[in-house]
């Protein structure tokens, strides 16, 4: 028992023992550190990759710091040879502290190494001279980032090759890459002399398609979107727009457009598209508020089936404060000259300025969609209940033709900060021709967005509209103008500004809005503003009144869009008002 006890205490006192010799080692270990006196771009440089740096910061030994330090020199000159300077002087000074220790490096660059000479030259199809060979060979040389008297930089270089052949990649010559590649540096004469040769490889074409991940839809969906004939030059912009073109149909939850690209047979390039099919039914629920038409809620229902056709059938229902109504349309798929055929019937009831209007519209439309460009056009027979106030009463009759054509070039749909939209309108009804008064309505909306330094926006709207009708009392709401609210006049109710038939505000046959805006933003996601917005709507041209309203706001680049909350006053009511808007309408 006394051997037992005395082997116990031998071993718990050979275990402290160790956990205090461990102890006192990290307790003895000194702090380390590194400093670099080299000017700041390269200071920087080096303090963001040398490894001894990454290490301290972490927490490092005397052995390990050491070994590092002596490493770090030789590191130090590959660095910097990346930004051109191939002669630097280095100088280490240790300064050993009983608690710090601090490794000094003193960096002096010298003069950069200049780009001597330029030399580009071409292998594969693009040396013959057909198609836009040529062009394409001087606008690559003249592209070259590293040109004679330029400082030398190893990213400008890498980049400088990347272009070289991303740009034949992307267009006819898929199989491009960089055949040979040469930096001969001479750190005497401070000179680097460069030579690049990008060997194209074949010209390539586009051939047939090949689809697979179909079940439940036809394969003419996506043969109709395929806009690449047979024969076409290869071209990724439209291999990803034929991509986009599948995801935006509403069919595909997931859709890829590759090339099977071959050197041995670049005349004929498989199209290979492998989707994923969406549900064929879907049903969404939304909530929201906006100061326009208040809470509003609303249930569509989306079936891509109708009577075992491939044709989208699409019903919903919309509450709000101000508006209800409910739809349901049938749509066809896009055919090979991308126009969608559409037949519906919408109905909705208004209240708005103490006018009540009660209609029934039926639709028979052809689209032709797109990203940048999109039309309509079709017929809109509609029969309308009209109560202005105390006043009067119409019950009205109109088959108006229509046509819509929208135009976009901005850098972001949901956000734009660069470009320009513009859209334009027309319907026209006859007299007789199952309608109660001939009419004819033209609308044009544009919008621009200048960006103002790295964040900011300014951003300018213009609407104008013209009604020519006899009896604007016959004409359907619809073509008639009112305006003010979050996206017009801001400053004035909702809609406010129009015609005064006793206590109501309806529709006029003129409108004109202008506005500009600047929006600041404190930072990627958050930022103030300010605005002043200009309009009328007005029976004739001669009672149209310029109303102002201006103010300032808050802006949040939100995922569902930009979130705008203003605060205007409006000159004509002499009278505050806050809007809420989420989105951009246009």
């Amino acid at each position: 028992m006394k051997l037992r006890s005395s082997l116990r205490a031998h071993c718990v006192a050979a275990v402290a023992l160790i956990v205090f010799s461990i102890a006192s080692a990290q307790a003895a270990e000194p702090e380390y550190a590194v400093q670099i006196d080299a000017p700041k771009d390269l200071r920087t440089l080096l303090e963001n990759n040398l490894r001894v740096v990454r290490v301290v910061r972490k927490g490092t030994t005397e052995r390990r710091f050491r070994r590092l330090t002596d490493r770090a020199e030789i590191e130090i000159r590959e660095l910097l040879a990346t930004e051109g300077y191939f002669s630097p002087t280095v100088k280490l000074d240790m300064e050993k502290g009983e608690r710090r220790w601090i490794a000094r490096y003193t960096v002096q660059p010298g003069m950069p190494s200049l780009v001597k000479t330029v030399e580009i030259r071409f292998r594969g199809q693009i040396i013959e001279d057909r198609w836009d060979n040529a062009k394409r060979r001087t606008e690559l040389r003249t592209a070259w980032p590293l040109q004679v008297g330029k400082r030398f930089r190893q990213a400008d270089w890498n980049a400088g090759k990347d272009g070289l052949v991303r740009a034949l990649l992307d267009e006819r010559y898929p199989l491009a890459r960089v055949a040979e590649s040469e930096a001969r540096v001479d750190p005497d004469a401070r000179s680097v002399a460069l030579s690049v040769v990008v060997d194209s490889g074949p010209a390539v074409t586009l051939g047939t398609l090949r689809i697979s991940g179909l079940e439940r839809y036809p394969e003419s969906l996506v043969r109709d979107l395929n806009r690449i004939a047979p024969g076409t030059p290869y071209s990724q912009k439209k291999l990803s727009d034929f991509q986009r073109d599948l995801l935006e149909s509403s069919y595909f939850t997931s859709a890829f457009v590759t090339a099977d690209v071959d050197a041995a047979r670049p005349d004929d390039a498989p199209i290979d598209v492998t989707v994923v099919e969406a549900p064929r039914r879907r049903i969404k629920l939304g909530v929201g508020y906006s100061t326009d038409v208040g809470f509003k809620a609303e249930t569509v229902y989306t079936q891509r089936e109708f009577f075992t056709l491939p044709w989208q059938w699409t019903s919903g229902l919309r509450f709000a404060q101000r508006e209800q109504g409910a739809f349901s349309e049938v749509l066809t798929p896009r055919n090979a000259e991308g126009h969608r055929y559409g037949v519906g019937l919408l109905f909705l009831r208004t209240d708005i300025q103490n006018e009540t209007t009660r209609s029934v519209t039926a639709l028979i439309r052809r689209l032709t969609p797109g990203r940048e460009q999109e039309s309509e056009i079709g017929l809109a027979p509609i029969q309308e209940n009209k109560n202005i106030g105390d006043v009067t009463t119409e019950n009205l009759l109109s088959v108006p033709v229509y046509v819509s054509w929208t135009r976009r070039k901005v850098d972001d749909l949901l956000s734009p900060r660069k470009g320009w939209l513009l859209n334009l309108q027309a319907a026209a009804a006859l007299d007789g021709a199952l309608s109660d008064e001939s009419f004819f309505n033209a609308r044009g909306k544009l919008a621009a967005f200048l960006p103002v330094g790295k964040r900011d926006t300014l951003i300018g709207r213009l609407e104008l509209g013209r009604t020519w009708a006899s009896d604007p009392q016959k004409v359907p709401s619809t073509y008639l103008f009112r305006t003010g609210g979050a996206s017009t006049v801001r400053g004035y109710s909702y809609e406010s500004l129009g015609v005064k038939v006793g206590d109501a505000t309806t529709g006029g046959r003129v409108l004109g809005v202008a506005s500009a805006e600047y929006v600041h933003m404190l930072t990627d996601e958050y930022g103030i503003a300010a605005f002043i917005d200009a309009g009328d709507a007005a029976s004739t041209l001669h009672d149209y009144d310029v109303k102002l309203g201006y103010g300032i706001g808050f802006r949040w680049r939100s995922p569902i869009g930009p979130l705008a909350i203003d605060a205007a006053y409006g000159e004509a009511v002499d009278d505050y008002r806050v809007h809420l808007q989420v989105g951009y309408t246009f």
